[in-house]
């Protein structure tokens, strides 16, 4: 009656952000409660599908998130330290420009460092914030970490979906560089860009 082909069921199956570094080992699902397991596309699908077969429609569902959200990781390093008060606040190099997830919606997305050394022993909060001139420019508040120090190697997790898509050139930043990751092989798929191409497409007006 109405001409309609498809019926889109929205939003498709969530990942795991709080443990999304140790969730990369099969062992790690092995050790979780039936409740805590993440939904297969397949589970997903012989649930949602039966009450919607009488549509006759072409069914979409969007799996993206799934498929790309954990895979990709924000390498980020921390420039200095600094306390006001009570707080303290460790400023790295990315910015909201890069992943702006956190300062749009408040999402979470895990950080951890990468020395080994770090991951244990005492953590206390502290925020993990961006160089942009911006209050809202910041990666995580409150966060319970291990000591860091200037120049450590953070890396922001979950970062592969809606991450470089919503990047932007904001407060004239370059975007950063992409590397595929395959095992112990790696590729540039993305070159870091330069100040230069934030005004190459620029046009010079004589009015």
């Amino acid at each position: 009656k109405y001409g309609i082909k498809f019926f889109s069921v929205g939003g498709g199956v969530g990942i795991v952000y709080e443990s999304s570094f140790v969730s990369g080992s099969s062992g790690w699902w092995k050790e979780q409660a039936p409740a805590r397991h993440q939904l297969s596309i397949q589970q997903y699908v012989d649930a949602i599908l039966p009450p919607l077969r009488e549509l006759k429609l072409r069914i979409l569902l969007e799996p993206g998130r799934l498929l790309v959200g954990n895979a990709g990781v924000l390498l980020t390093r921390v420039r200095y330290l600094k306390q006001t008060g009570q707080k303290k606040f460790a400023i790295v190099d990315a910015g909201m420009n890069d992943l702006i997830r956190p300062a749009l919606y408040h999402s979470y997305h895990e950080i951890v460092p990468l020395r080994e050394s770090q991951r244990g022993g005492e953590r206390d909060k502290i925020d993990i914030v961006g160089p942009v001139c911006e209050t809202g420019d910041f990666f995580a508040r409150d966060r319970e970490m291990p000591e860091l120090r200037e120049g450590d190697l953070l890396a922001i997790m979950s970062a592969g979906a809606y991450g470089f898509v919503m990047a932007s050139n904001y407060n004239s930043r370059p975007l950063p560089a992409e590397a595929l990751v395959r095992g112990d092989k790696f590729a540039l798929i993305r070159k870091r860009q330069t100040n230069a191409d934030l005004v190459r497409d620029e046009i010079e007006a004589q009015l």
